[in-house]
């Protein structure tokens, strides 16, 4: 017998993303609009689609890079 699991991918980014102090400017489901024009899609379990300006800079593995790297450029741009 299989056991579901109540695990929401997009959850557990905008928990995340929200524990990095990255302001969430709107989510429509697995989609995350966030300040200065990033924005980021889940595609599964374990990844997620970084882009800015509707242009994707990479695919991510670890939430934990992909928030760092989100954070560094924030503090650049600042």
């Amino acid at each position: 017998m299989q056991q579901q699991s109540n695990y929401n991918e997009s959850d557990f980014v905008e928990y995340a993303l929200t524990q990095m102090n990255i302001k969430i400017l709107k989510r429509e489901g697995k989609f995350f609009d966030l300040e200065r024009g990033f924005s980021v899609e889940v595609e599964g379990t374990d990844l997620y689609r970084l882009s800015s300006e509707g242009w994707v800079i990479s695919p991510f593995e670890d939430i934990g890079k992909m928030c760092e790297f989100i954070k560094k450029n924030l503090e650049i741009a600042q």
